[in-house]
């Protein structure tokens, strides 16, 4: 008797040891839109996840890296073999260049409790705008003029023109022409001018129109924070 029981706990044992719940991301664990344009902002996408285990997976948790990125589960428990649908969006406004975003999925899997879902897009700018996406004043005080600096790029093999410039604050002092032509892969160097006559917290934006219908309409904030002048009474 005691032979047969040992010969079916040998039977069952990989049964009992290999029986549980197994997360898969049907694809991959990553998703590339590859180069989009700003005009696709959002992107969406419909990701299944499946569980290729032999007991009840339970989703416990689906959490985006960051607040651009949304990922709602159909639902949250899936049998085995059952597969289950996320749908992402990923806001790109504001990205520049190859952008990576992640959501991790936290489950009763024991051998992978939390999987990562990676997210991909070449966010192309017919005008990119660099060092940084905004005007830095990094150095501001009462009284004192206060330069910053960002350059536009014509990326693309055509001219693009930019008119109809409004500037915020109505004194801040910009070099942008009426109308500027950019040709091809032609670069220029936007400096805004700024005297404060009080101290705390700036801010500014440069709005513009382009002849492009990918990117119709270019903004650039700007900030800086403006210190007190031992000169002028504040």
């Amino acid at each position: 008797m005691k032979r047969y029981l040992l010969l079916a706990l040998l039977v069952l044992f990989p049964f009992f040891v290999f029986a549980q719940p197994k997360l898969e991301i049907v694809g991959g664990d990553s998703y590339d839109w590859g180069t989009v344009k700003p005009t696709q902002d959002p992107l969406k996408a419909k990701i299944k996840i499946k569980n290729v285990g032999t007991e009840l997976l339970k989703i416990t948790e689906v959490k985006p890296g960051c607040g651009c990125t949304t990922a709602p589960l159909d639902k949250n428990e899936l049998k085995p073999g059952e597969e289950a649908s996320l749908d992402v969006t990923l806001r790109i406004a504001g990205f520049s260049g190859n952008v990576t975003k992640s959501i991790r999925i936290a489950s009763n899997d024991p051998s992978n409790p939390n999987k990562y879902l990676y997210l991909k897009a070449n966010v192309f700018h017919p005008i990119s705008i660099t060092p940084t996406s905004y005007l830095a004043f990094n150095e501001m005080t009462v009284g004192q003029e206060a330069t910053a600096k960002v350059t536009l790029k014509n990326n693309t093999s055509q001219d693009i023109t930019i008119t109809d410039v409004e500037v915020v604050p109505d004194n801040l002092n910009v070099n942008l022409p009426k109308k500027l032509v950019l040709k091809a892969n032609e670069s220029y160097d936007v400096i805004a001018k700024f005297i404060p006559d009080k101290k705390g917290y700036f801010n500014c934006s440069i709005k513009m129109k382009t002849s492009n219908s990918d990117q119709k309409e270019i903004v650039i904030p700007g900030y800086g924070n403006v210190k007190e002048s031992p000169i002028f009474n504040n």
